[in-house]
């Protein structure tokens, strides 16, 4: 068995964090060759904001940079966007690119094209997609994932950090050559670079905002009354006002757990509780959350001034799309032919030895048979539901016998 490789193959340089260092960074970068590595460091679990605290950049002739885009975030966004000028049209490879490009695009770096290393090893059906297990059966380099659930908003980051920190991009440039190399052998490619390109549109581009966001409170569906469904929201609603102003995560202001205990305990019919009441369930009595009392006594007074209309459905508003689930009892024939897709979908992803929502999730395969007309041309609907070109390709055969 291998050793854990402990250090980078380079010395640890200084913290990119003034704008000289930077300069000097992107001088370095624009004289490289070849691919650039790249990885984020955010502190989930530990902040309300998914921005990013630390930035990896590792390019042949360059080597391995490390970045604090909080020490340069006054103009950040023209700052660190020099990042991809200096790399020119240079391809990005990313592991689990979806995870860093949001807060990537947070202050001006879009790459101009992807490689996704996390994405590829799925698409050759890699058992375990991790970095480090990809490293490790890949290339036969084992790196320890001590730091990865720490809270990289702390300041000064300890050097033992940014080693990991570094390692992590160390090696993903041969890590990439070697799955592309997988990808052309097994006539994968073409999916990859198509997977590759939409991620990068997808993840690049502000989200829209989540329509009724508090719905997605842990055990909400056992609140059965509409009121309790109003103390609900406007629990979860203040909770979230306070973690964005102190920029904690909304758990450790206020667990789901305490909200949806409260709201099951409110009577349609009685007056809404007062500030004692909190007093008997123990999430609300936490370092926390005890000391927002008034937030949360303020909350449930104001779903007192609600009129009985003003209250939430017990259901979520629909997206347009009803449930599989719907479809036995309303329209027969669209529940015969989504149980026959996705029966087609999952032995082809046996088959291939991929995960079936790789070639088409459970979303794309909805809207394609809730929109489905005879007689339409069936490659259309299935981009017009959202599947790519190599995906409507592997698909076509196997539902034409249905259509």
């Amino acid at each position: 068995m291998n050793q854990f490789v402990e250090q980078p193959r380079e010395p640890l340089r200084p913290l990119v964090d003034t704008p000289e260092t930077l300069d000097a960074c992107l001088d370095s970068l624009s004289h490289g060759t070849g691919p650039v590595a790249f990885d984020a460091e955010r502190a989930h679990g530990h902040r309300y904001w998914p921005k990013a605290y630390l930035f990896q950049i590792r390019r042949e002739g360059a080597g391995t940079w490390l970045i604090d885009p909080i020490a340069l975030e006054d103009g950040a966004e023209v700052r660190l966007g020099g990042l991809v000028d200096a790399c020119s049209d240079a391809l990005w490879i990313i592991h689990a690119a979806s995870q860093d490009l949001p807060c990537m695009l947070d202050v001006g770096i879009r790459p101009p094209a992807l490689f996704d290393t996390e994405l590829a090893g799925r698409l050759l059906g890699a058992p375990s997609v991790g970095l480090a297990a990809l490293l490790e059966t890949k290339l036969g380099i084992r790196l320890r994932k001590a730091h990865s659930a720490d809270n990289w908003a702390t300041r000064p980051l300890p050097t033992s950090w940014l080693i990991y920190a570094a390692l992590d991009v160390d090696y993903l440039i041969e890590l990439a050559d070697l799955l592309r190399t997988e990808l052309v052998a097994g006539n994968r490619i073409a999916w990859a670079e198509e997977e590759f390109i939409h991620t990068l549109r997808v993840f690049s581009t502000p989200p829209a905002p989540r329509r009724e966001p508090w719905r997605r409170l842990s055990g909400i569906q056992g609140l059965k009354h509409p009121r309790q469904l109003a103390v609900a929201r406007a629990l979860w609603q203040e909770r979230d006002l306070v973690a964005r102003r102190r920029d904690r995560p909304p758990s450790r202001i206020l667990a789901d757990a305490a909200i949806i205990e409260f709201a099951s305990g409110i009577d349609p019919e009685s007056p809404l509780p007062d500030a004692p009441e909190f007093s008997r369930i123990p999430g609300f009595n936490t370092r926390g959350s005890g000391r927002y009392r008034a937030n949360w006594v303020r909350a449930v007074e104001s779903v007192g001034r609600l009129s009985p209309s003003d209250y939430p459905s017990r259901r979520p508003e629909p997206n347009g799309i009803p449930q599989p689930r719907s479809w036995e009892r309303n329209s027969p024939e669209r529940w015969e032919l989504w149980k026959k897709v996705r029966a087609d979908v999952d032995a082809l992803a046996k088959e291939l030895g991929i995960q079936p929502s790789l070639i088409a999730s459970s979303a794309i395969l909805q809207a394609f048979v809730h929109n489905w007309e005879p007689g339409s041309d069936p490659r259309t609907a299935l981009l017009g539901a959202g599947s790519r070109n190599w995906q409507a390709d592997l698909l076509l055969p196997l539902f034409a016998k249905h259509l």
